[in-house]
């Protein structure tokens, strides 16, 4: 199932904004509206509907100027629902602070530092396997990127082998879960997408190149796509265009800018432009995993 989230919520005939406030300092810190996000879609539909069925969760550690990677997941064998925090303190040598909360649990837990600069970009983490996975950013004197896990059971860091040759040697790809595969999406020249799967997973031959996808432009983002191409290339590096997932027909969902949703066809290579009514000018699509398990559950003794 996919969820829309857009600024917007429709009653009757009207559309409202929905403000998002900040807390007062008196309340609990609440978390990034990206890993909210992550949160709800592993809820039942009606929680995600009526929206009662949150927690806020205990303060951590907080500095004014820091950049915060989140992550959530849930492990199959230890039936826990994780929520990891990664905190780098901007224009600084001490690295990263990394911290964990186990829903059920009364306090962040604090581990050894990861030794990676994890992009930060919403939808960029993934769940698999019972881990998380995030890209990393290019480092001073390459321009390489790694593919690091965090495995939710035994909480250790690690990296995911990749492919021989320059399959993902490229800076400009993200990551995406599917058919319950790690897979990555890398952009080539104008648009088009190289999707590499990790058939096996944490067995490096096992990646292979299984689909080519090529450069659709919606409606109205062609002069849009070129003017980015001319300027600064921003098409090409992976924030026009971002594979949201695989449908069971076999077609690509893919979201264009948070503008836009498109199914795209491997086969005949045929796109088509997804249109529902009440879609909002702007939104972020996210793939919503059912589950029976309610957070209440979790949270209370």
């Amino acid at each position: 199932m996919v969820i829309m989230e857009s600024d917007f919520e429709t009653q009757g005939n009207k559309t409202k904004r929905i403000k998002v406030e900040e807390e007062s300092t008196n309340r609990m810190e609440t978390l990034p509206r990206d890993i909210i996000l992550n949160i709800l879609s592993g809820l039942p539909i009606s929680s995600l509907v009526q929206f009662r069925n949150c927690k806020e969760l205990p303060k951590s550690t907080h500095n004014l100027n820091q950049e915060v990677v989140y992550g959530f997941g849930f492990h199959p064998t230890t039936k826990e629902y994780k929520v990891v925090k990664i905190v780098y303190i901007k224009n600084s040598n001490k690295g990263s602070a990394v911290q964990v909360f186990t829903l059920g649990s009364s306090a962040w837990r604090s581990l050894d530092k990861v030794h990676h600069h994890l992009v930060n970009w919403p939808s960029q983490q993934v769940c698999v396997n019972g881990r998380l996975h995030w890209v990393t950013w290019p480092g001073r004197y390459t321009r390489i990127r790694s593919i690091i896990s965090f495995d939710l059971a035994d909480e250790k860091f690690g990296a995911v082998p990749s492919p021989d040759g320059n399959g993902l040697s490229r800076c400009n790809y993200h990551l995406v879960v599917l058919g319950g595969c790690l897979s990555a999406a890398v952009y080539c020249h104008y648009g088009k997408l190289d999707i590499w799967v990790m058939e096996k997973y944490g067995v490096k031959e096992s990646w292979i190149k299984k689909f080519n996808l090529g450069n659709y432009v919606p409606k109205g983002f062609q002069r849009e796509m070129e003017i980015s191409y001319k300027i600064s290339r921003f098409a090409s590096k992976g924030r026009f265009v971002r594979v949201v997932g695989l449908t069971k027909d076999g077609e690509f969902l893919l979201e264009y800018r948070s503008r836009a949703l498109v199914s795209y066809d491997p086969k005949s290579t045929k796109a088509k432009a997804l249109v529902f009514p009440g879609m909002p000018k702007w939104y972020r699509t996210i793939v919503h995993v059912g589950s029976l398990n309610w957070i209440d559950a979790f949270t209370h003794g």
